[in-house]
């Protein structure tokens, strides 16, 4: 990864061929655009979105303009782009994450009103496969398919890809970042990650009431999750560096993420409160 970042940083061509044919590797074209961001500021940073952009721009160009899947790819960019910006220059990973959500919230809505149409389609299409499953899908899987069978529960699944591009794709980039000129500073700066009482209120408390509100808000619930998990997670990782834990328990960890993803919430929403970590501190 060392000479992954150290190739993005050479120049512009390098980071540019990067962005530009990154799409093949997951987070690759996020994460040289969030590098170049964070270490040579706005004007390089938007040089390489640009270029980034290319491939999804020459698709609304000469193909179908209204595929959706085309301008989540052309905007997912820009969502990487401000919240690197954000992290460059307050230096805070806490505010990098709440502007990643709330613009990933944005720009999901410019998607439901610049490719309605599509939007329709993909909507139908879920209505008919959930018909055609509903005798045989598990209830955790009803849960999900029945959350796309609106244009709420479109627009969050959508906001939500936003939002998890975003912030792993900075986090790529800083933790690239840090090979190169900061080395072990990212593993410091994740494990001192935690969010303000009012953004955990808010987190907390509106990830609560929509799932309240039901199927259609599913993924509107889990994106603002997100922020509680990532602050959990962090957690789990200091108290594993702290105790000398080994990677089994870190794997386990992640199971308990996805199997009981409310109790590991909670964990990060009280961590506004108790400061978890600084009690480790204090224990050792």
């Amino acid at each position: 990864m060392r000479a992954l970042a150290e190739f993005i940083m050479r120049g512009r061509l390098q980071a540019g061929t990067i962005a530009i044919f990154g799409y093949v590797i997951p987070l690759l074209t996020p994460a040289a655009v969030a590098l170049v961001t964070l270490r040579k500021g706005a004007v390089e940073g938007t040089l390489v979105l640009l270029l980034g952009l290319l491939p999804a721009i020459l698709s609304l160009v000469f193909g179908d303009d209204s595929s959706v899947v085309v301008w989540i790819t052309l905007l997912s960019l820009v969502v990487v782009y401000i919240p690197a910006l954000v992290l460059r220059s307050t230096i805070s990973l806490p505010l990098m994450i709440v502007v990643a959500i709330a613009t990933s919230c944005l720009v999901s809505g410019s998607v439901l009103l610049f490719a309605s149409e599509a939007v329709d389609i993909v909507v139908e299409s879920f209505k008919s496969q959930l018909t055609a499953a509903s005798v045989e899908s598990p209830d955790a899987e009803q849960v999900v398919f029945s959350s796309l069978l609106s244009k709420a529960g479109i627009s969050g699944v959508i906001a939500y890809i936003f939002a998890f591009n975003s912030i792993t794709g900075v986090l790529f980039g800083r933790w690239l970042q840090s090979l190169l000129y900061n080395p072990g500073g990212f593993r410091d700066e994740f494990y001192a990650l935690r969010l303000g009482v009012m953004a955990s209120v808010i987190c907390f408390l509106g990830c609560v009431f929509l799932r309240y509100l039901g199927d259609e808000y599913w993924w509107w619930s889990n994106l603002l999750a997100m922020p509680l998990l990532l602050v959990a997670i962090a957690i789990a990782h200091q108290f594993a560096n702290t105790k000398g834990l080994a990677t089994p328990w870190l794997v386990l960890f992640y199971l308990m993420v996805f199997m009981f993803m409310p109790i590991v919430m909670f964990i990060g929403f009280v961590d506004a409160w108790v400061n978890i970590r600084g009690r480790l501190h204090k224990a050792r």
